[in-house]
C-alpha cells in the first residue's frame, strides 16, 4: 500500500491554477486514491487567499473529503527540535513549514511541495510527482 501524501499549499495553489497539468494530474491520483491528506495550516493558507464567499464553500466542501492530520503538542516539540537543528546548520525554515515537516515525520507520510528547504531535512520522505 502506498503513504498518504501531506500536499503543501504550494502544491495546491498550483493545482487550482490548473496550469502544470502533470502536476493536476498527481494531484487528482492522490485524490482518486484517497492519498491526499490535509493539515490546519494548509487548511488556513488556502481559505485565506479565497476571494468570495462561494468559491470558499467550494474549496471547502472540496478539502472537507480529504484524509486530515492534527497537530499535537508533540508536533509544536518537534517542530522546535527540529527550527533548533536547523538553525545551528545555518538554515531558517519558517514555522508554518516546520510543523508541516514535523507532522510529516509523526505520521510517516510524504510531503508533497514546491517549496526547496524541505529538501535540506534530510528526514522527509518526499513525494515525487508524474514527472519526477
Amino acid at each position: 500500500m502506498s503513504p498518504q501524501v501531506l500536499i503543501d499549499t504550494s502544491i495546491w495553489v498550483e493545482y487550482f491554477r490548473g496550469k502544470d497539468q502533470e502536476l493536476v494530474e498527481s494531484v487528482k491520483n492522490l485524490i482518486r486514491t484517497r492519498r491526499a491528506t490535509l493539515c490546519g495550516i494548509v487548511l488556513s493558507e488556502l481559505l485565506a487567499g479565497v476571494r468570495t464567499k462561494k468559491i470558499r464553500d467550494i474549496l471547502k466542501q472540496t478539502l472537507d473529503a480529504l484524509e486530515y492530520v492534527e497537530v499535537s503538542r508533540d508536533t509544536w516539540t518537534s517542530a522546535g527540535e527540529l527550527s533548533d537543528s536547523l538553525r545551528r546548520q545555518g538554515i531558517s525554515v519558517p514555522l508554518t513549514d516546520l510543523i508541516l515537516a514535523a507532522l510529516a515525520l509523526e505520521n510517516n507520510v510524504e510531503l508533497f511541495t514546491l517549496d526547496s528547504h524541505f529538501r535540506r531535512i534530510a528526514e522527509i520522505k518526499q513525494f515525487k510527482s508524474v514527472k519526477a
